[in-house]
């Protein structure tokens, strides 16, 4: 029998997306393999392929755990060899020990690189970086993935398996630390997955990152888009992955005001890492009273202390920070808001420092009673200095809520500063689709003596070259300059400047590059 014909007939099978026959005539190779002595290839195909698919078609953790442990002792008895690095790879998905991740991933690396095996090394590679990524040494990590990404990219990764692992695991260090600006970087120049059923499961976890990064950069109609495109790949393929992407799609309709709708996304859900904020801001949200709020914020920091609170965390604890202050609990919130300053002050993520400056202002403003004469000088120049982060990590949300926050701080002491915050935060919320916040900017506005309707609407989200058209004309180019900086005809930058200006809702270009200064979108580093 060949042993290989019947390995590519499963592909065949995975390509037609029969994943569970592309799964039985695994089973029967690795049988085979093993009983001619191939102890090497058997312990591939049990630990990569085998116990993932079990894994993610099925979700039978314990059966996928059951290959694992096999394919661990065929390659210990196989010896040193490339495909002992592959097991060592796939274990690091069974366990939550970060010394036992990196010695996985180490060992992998030095089997790499003794047997030239250049998928291995760069998968290994991109392991290694989101493992220091997720420990808080974000800039290192970075630059060990974009590494792994760019070899993918130049084509020294073979496998498209091997690529769409390594883009995705770039992705979700993109969402995990809220850098929008590296996601779409790479994002212009790589598409490597498709719709392509073999590749199905990666297309679609790559979707939900990417997904989950639109969200938070307020581009709600793509994002509603590659959500709803990844449920539809997990369904033709590894259907027990999916609540990512509810977990995903709920955060969305959160932001949206859509609550009961995110309540049903996350019914009968495990609530994880990602779930964790839509759940508790729902749950904060909808609760009857005070009682019932306090008992949200309570479960909220149980679940951050088993999980644990690094630098990933600080939105979730800035959540927390909010819950304490509305509870009454300033030494609680002040801790909370401490702990997000340190984490931040050791490797600055532009998104996530302005959370802490945010939760830290908010904290001390609480803790002046919000006396004038009592520190609030320092907490404007904080809360700013926050609306200047998030803007320059493009979280249009995150800004608006924290001019808001301004505004209803300095209403009684800086009235005129107040409307003007309020007025930016509504503008930002009525093209967003924040409803909440939207009627909380408006009925601030009304209590200053503004006008409530704000004159923004919002008529459609920009595409990545729209988005790229309006840093150029906050930028103060011509359709012409425009033109010849993107390599595109003046008639088509004029197309694409009516369109900036429709979705907008605005009259001229010197309103859209006021909006762009106002939401991070200028294009400057």
């Amino acid at each position: 029998m060949d042993l290989r014909l019947l390995e590519r007939q499963a592909d065949q099978c995975a390509e037609a997306g029969d994943y569970a026959a592309s799964l039985a005539l695994r089973e029967r190779a690795f049988a085979h393999w093993r009983e001619r002595g191939d102890l090497r290839r058997a312990a591939y195909l049990a630990a990569y392929q085998i116990a993932f698919d079990h894994l993610a078609f099925f979700g039978n953790q314990a059966v996928a755990q059951g290959w694992i442990e096999r394919a661990t002792h065929l390659a210990e008895q196989a010896g040193d060899c490339a495909e002992a690095g592959w097991v060592a790879l796939s274990r690091v998905l069974y366990t939550a020990d970060p010394a036992v991740r990196a010695e996985l991933v180490d060992e992998a690396t030095r089997l790499a690189q003794r047997f030239g095996d250049n998928d291995l090394r760069f998968d290994a590679l991109a392991f290694a970086g989101l493992a220091l990524v997720e420990e808080g040494r974000v800039s290192e990590g970075m630059r060990q993935l974009d590494e792994a990404a760019a070899a993918a990219r130049g084509g020294e990764v073979t496998s498209p398996v091997v690529a769409g692992e390594i883009y995705c695991k770039l992705l979700v260090a993109c969402e995990s630390t809220l850098d929008v600006r590296r996601a779409e970087d790479w994002q212009r120049v790589t598409s490597p997955l498709g719709d392509r059923p073999a590749v199905a499961w990666a297309s679609a976890i790559c979707r939900t990152h990417y997904g989950g990064i639109l969200v938070v950069a307020g581009r709600w109609d793509e994002a509603e888009h590659e959500l709803e495109e990844s449920l539809r790949l997990y369904d033709a393929s590894y259907r027990a992955l999916r609540s990512a992407a509810l977990a995903r799609l709920a955060e969305l309709r959160v932001r949206q005001g859509r609550l009961s709708e995110c309540r049903e996304l996350l019914a009968g859900q495990a609530v994880d890492a990602y779930a964790l904020r839509p759940w508790a801001r729902t749950e904060w949200l909808t609760a009857g009273d005070a009682a019932e709020r306090g008992v949200v914020a309570a479960r909220l920091e149980r679940a951050l202390g088993r999980q644990g609170r690094g630098l990933l965390d600080v939105p979730v604890m800035a959540l927390l920070t909010e819950m304490q202050v509305a509870c009454g609990d300033v030494s609680a919130a002040t801790r909370t808001a401490r702990t997000m300053v340190e984490l931040t002050a050791s490797d600055p993520v532009e998104a996530l420092v302005g959370y802490a400056r945010q939760s830290n202002a908010c904290v001390a403003a609480a803790a002046a009673g919000g006396r004038s004469g009592s520190g609030l000088d320092g907490v404007v120049e904080e809360l700013e200095s926050a609306i200047a982060s998030f803007a320059a990590a493009q979280l249009p949300l995150e800004a608006a809520c924290a001019r808001l926050r301004l505004a209803e701080l300095v209403q009684a002491e800086d009235p005129a500063l107040a409307r003007a915050e309020a007025r930016t935060a509504a503008e930002s919320c009525a093209w967003l689709g924040a409803n909440l916040e939207l009627d909380r900017a408006t009925a601030l506005l009304r209590t200053l003596g503004g006008p409530a309707r704000t004159g923004v609407r919002r008529v459609g989200s920009l595409t990545d070259r729209e988005t790229e058209v309006l840093a150029l004309v906050s930028q103060g180019l011509s359709n012409p300059q425009i033109a010849e900086r993107l390599y595109i005809s003046p008639k088509t930058a004029s197309h694409h400047v009516s369109n900036v200006l429709a979705k907008l809702g605005v009259q001229n270009r010197a309103e859209a590059a006021a909006w762009a200064a106002a939401h991070g979108r200028t294009g400057r580093r």
